[in-house]
């Protein structure tokens, strides 16, 4: 089927054929591109437009190049327009480390871990009670009206905390929570949360409802004075090299701004590179929508040749937490530095390879040599169990 006619082309115009036949033939085997599907891809494109103007035609054709793209490529709508791959041709879209074929790679790298190897990372309270020492703070989860005692005991202490789905990513529908907001009536506040999660559930069905709350990060005063609103975390990706050693791999911060909480450059907030020997910034602060920061707007503090604090202390602790979880052979870390050092925010089984929008190319090689292994087909999907079959 697919196989039949799917093929590597820079003519836009056969891109946008063969997107429609991807379509109609992928929806004959599993209902993919719903009406639902389509609708939210549009949605994405049009908010990666923002004020651009385009006709109800050209914003079709768009969602039918990032089909495209998806089933040669494997990258997201997003990464089609925060990497500009719209612009580049096939040989420089090769070059990038992209969704659905990073996973692959890796799988490859995390598969001793065992069958349940991302949900070992993506569960964020199945993680918190494996390296609860890293944390250095309270964490508990809520599942059902049935956690008030344990829920009540937790905001005793914390009036204030932070609120996250028990499974997702990209920052997405975490918060800064205060009892005073539910009239610190902690019965009120728990079905509010439960609520969250019930509507998470709906809108994403493999998601869980599950909820988790943490003691606020009280992060150390070098890094809270870029932006004390927001916590402002490492991204360390640890990689296991051919070589055996584990390599601290283009580690970034992420900083928010304007008064955010969440530290995103997906959301409010942008990313800068690390020089991993050193932990000097080396880039200035980038955000996925092409703006970048010389100086942080809020502080005014330049953002390249800012110095990580202890950063040698953040190496050692990488170590330490890659001991800990040995079956794994590559897990991004948010690490944040506070008065009791550094501690883990969360661990996250993919992570992203923000590094390449930072500085607009892609690292696939770079990658490939460092762990000594290539993905060798022509397409990411013949290799995923759902897709392969097409």
């Amino acid at each position: 089927m697919v196989s039949e006619y799917l093929k590597v082309t820079e003519d836009v115009n056969e891109m946008i054929e063969i997107a429609k036949l991807l379509i109609i033939d992928i929806n004959k085997i599993f209902p993919l591109y719903t009406p639902l599907m389509m609708d939210k891809m549009r949605e994405d494109v049009l908010n990666h437009l923002g004020d651009e103007k385009k006709t109800e035609d050209e914003i079709d054709n768009i969602v039918l190049r990032c089909i495209y793209d998806f089933w040669v490529y494997g990258c997201t709508v997003d990464e089609d327009f925060y990497l500009n791959l719209f612009d580049k041709t096939d040989a420089e879209k090769r070059e990038y480390m992209l969704r659905q074929e990073r996973h692959l790679y890796i799988q490859h790298l995390n598969w001793d871990a065992g069958p349940d190897r991302v949900e070992q990372l993506e569960d964020k309270y199945r993680l918190y009670k494996r390296l609860k020492p890293y944390y250095k703070r309270d964490v508990i989860e809520v599942r059902s009206a049935n956690d008030l005692e344990q829920f009540a005991n937790f905001v005793k202490k914390h009036k204030e905390f932070v609120v996250k789905p028990a499974d997702f990513t990209f920052g997405i529908g975490v918060h800064k929570a205060s009892m005073g907001e539910f009239d610190n009536n902690e019965q009120k506040a728990l079905h509010a949360i439960l609520q969250e999660g019930l509507a998470i559930k709906q809108r994403h069905p493999s998601r869980v409802t599950r909820m988790v709350l943490e003691e606020l990060i009280i992060q150390d005063e070098a890094l809270a004075s870029l932006h004390k609103s927001s916590v402002n975390g490492i991204r360390v990706t640890a990689v296991r090299g051919k070589d055996g050693l584990i390599h601290i791999y283009h580690p970034w911060i992420k900083v928010g701004i304007n008064g955010t909480f969440v530290a995103s450059a997906a959301l409010d907030g942008f990313d800068a590179e690390i020089d991993a020997e050193t932990g000097i910034v080396i880039s200035d602060g980038y955000q996925e929508n092409g703006k970048s920061y010389k100086v942080h707007p809020d502080s005014g503090i330049q953002i390249k040749g800012f110095q990580i604090p202890k950063w040698d202390e953040l190496i050692e602790f990488v170590h330490e937490l890659m001991e800990e979880l040995s079956s794994f052979g590559c897990i991004a870390w948010d690490l944040v530095l506070t008065s009791k050092g550094w501690c883990v925010m969360e661990g996250n089984y993919s992570g992203d390879f923000c590094f390449q929008f930072i500085n607009n190319r892609g690292y696939k090689k770079d990658f490939e040599e460092l762990i000594g292994w290539k993905y060798d087909k022509n397409y990411w999907w013949q290799s995923s169990e759902r897709y392969s079959k097409l």
